[in-house]
């Protein structure tokens, strides 16, 4: 005969029934939240361990993925939790070579390898169009437009629009009025530059009656609109720099003088660097430079100048014979500023907040990395907003990964001599043309392909779509061709 429990039992049920309940609740958040931080079963040791994400992705995306040589049964864009330590990851498609990476998973942490750019196997060089000679190019910022300079000696400049399938190519001519002609048994040339952030001008560097300079900045919207930086202001300068927000503010390096130029104004500021050797712009307000050598003290610096300030701030400075290297990189990942020194063979890199005042230099900024270029350092730079580190010298450059702290190094194939800066394709791959041959480099040496034939010397675009990628080749002194590979099947 069934009796009804007692009150007491009852409440002693549902004691036991919440607790229970509470408890699963409980294992069931902490599983959740270790789940999230990226703990996991590892099979082999039989522990739990803190693993890190990783995020995958491919252009084009729909990729295999296979990690240490298993399928990971998803193709890109896709994400998975890895126990911490070397994995060797690969990512396939049909009709494109494979692209692969061993890396390093760190408990955590998410690893981003978002950024595979898969090759075809079988790519096939066209012709976009010919031309009797080319003198100089340049490729717009939005790479939208191909500038093609032909004969150095006419005010023509030849602009293709490589947005379209079949690229429409137009011509430019510099106004009779916007450059100065040279005396009668003397010669011109003009040479293409570089494009403004915006990708509406170019500037253009007019040589003439042998040793006289000019700089033109071509408005490809309204030529009517071009106009002389040095006739305008009278000033000679050896160097023009766009500013990054405001194409009608460029800086121009006057004896060892930088000075900003309101084009629109027509107005031209007090020195706002003096003593500069070189200088390059960090952001739209600051400029970076190095110093040449005081002769007073045998001294030289490497400093910062914001807009707007009233003096300039000295990072490093040097006592030497003038001799050694000298360059200044700024950039900033995230919300972290990041400083590379290089010096001669050293390169140093600083993290912390620029000085505000001279006293702050030594204790605002903190040794993070360093590394050695045999040789020394032709170029320094900080690439893809702030997290590598990139330093060169000929074919040789090393890669400071910011956000992996790793250092990586690279020597570029080929045996012609390297004398320009790597130019970069998109935020992770970089191109060299070295014995006449376009090949990709993603940034820590990985990945190369060998793309086509080029003259070298010349610019290389990949259409805002990433479907073509366009170079420049020289067939047999007779003529030069636009040609383009596709990469997107």
């Amino acid at each position: 005969m069934y009796h009804q429990p007692s009150k007491r039992r009852q409440l002693i049920q549902r004691i036991v029934v919440y607790a229970i309940m509470s408890l699963a609740v409980i294992a069931l958040v902490t599983a959740l939240v270790f789940v999230m931080l990226g703990y996991q079963f590892n099979r082999g040791d039989g522990k739990i361990e803190q693993g890190g994400l990783v995020q995958f992705d491919s252009r084009p995306s729909g990729a295999d993925v296979t990690i240490d040589g298993a399928n990971f049964g998803s193709n890109t864009a896709s994400k998975t939790t890895m126990t911490a330590g070397q994995h060797f990851i690969t990512m396939n498609r049909t009709g494109y070579k494979g692209w692969q990476k061993s890396v390093d998973v760190v408990p955590g942490t998410v690893l981003w390898l978002n950024y595979a750019r898969l090759i075809p196997k079988d790519l096939k060089v066209a012709n976009v169009a010919s031309f009797a000679a080319i003198s100089s190019t340049v490729s717009s910022p939005d790479d939208k437009w191909m500038a093609i300079k032909e004969d150095p000696a006419t005010p023509a400049i030849r602009l293709a629009n490589v947005t379209e399938d079949t690229p429409k190519i137009t011509t430019l001519e510099l106004p009779a009025a916007s450059y100065t002609h040279p005396a009668p048994d003397k010669t011109q040339r003009f040479s293409l530059e570089k494009w403004d952030p915006d990708s509406r001008y170019i500037l253009v560097k007019h040589s003439y009656d042998d040793t006289k300079v000019e700089w033109i900045i071509a408005d490809t919207q309204d030529v009517a609109q071009t106009k002389n930086v040095t006739r305008l202001l009278d000033i000679d300068a050896s160097k023009i720099v766009f500013d990054e927000g405001n194409s009608a503010i460029v800086y121009a390096q006057i004896g060892n003088d930088v000075r900003k130029v309101d084009l629109g104004a027509a107005t031209l500021s007090r020195p706002l660097v003096t003593n500069v050797a070189e200088f390059s712009l960090y952001d739209r307000s600051t400029i970076v430079y190095s110093t040449v050598i005081d002769p007073k003290t045998n001294t030289r610096s490497v400093g910062y100048y914001q807009d707007g300030t009233e003096l300039p701030r000295t990072i490093r400075s040097y006592a030497d014979d003038g001799k050694p290297t000298l360059h200044l990189a700024i950039g900033k990942y995230f919300s972290d500023p990041y400083v590379a020194i290089a010096y001669g063979e050293n390169v140093e890199i600083l993290k912390g907040a620029l000085p505000a005042t001279e006293k702050q230099a030594a204790t605002s900024l903190h040794h993070q990395a360093s590394l050695t270029m045999p040789g020394g350092t032709q170029y320094v730079s900080v690439k893809t907003n702030g997290r590598f580190v990139i330093v060169q010298n000929g074919a040789l450059y090393k890669t400071y990964d910011v956000e992996l702290q790793k250092t990586t190094e690279t020597t570029l194939k080929g045996t012609a001599d390297v004398t320009k800066e790597l130019v970069w394709l998109d935020n992770y791959m970089l191109w060299s043309d070295r014995d006449n041959m376009l090949r990709l480099y993603e940034f820590d040496g990985t990945n190369q392909h060998d793309v086509m034939p080029v003259a070298s010397g010349f610019s290389a675009n990949l259409s805002p779509n990433s479907k073509y990628l366009y170079g420049i080749m020289k067939e047999n002194d007779t003529a030069y061709h636009l040609q383009r590979v596709r990469l997107l099947l």
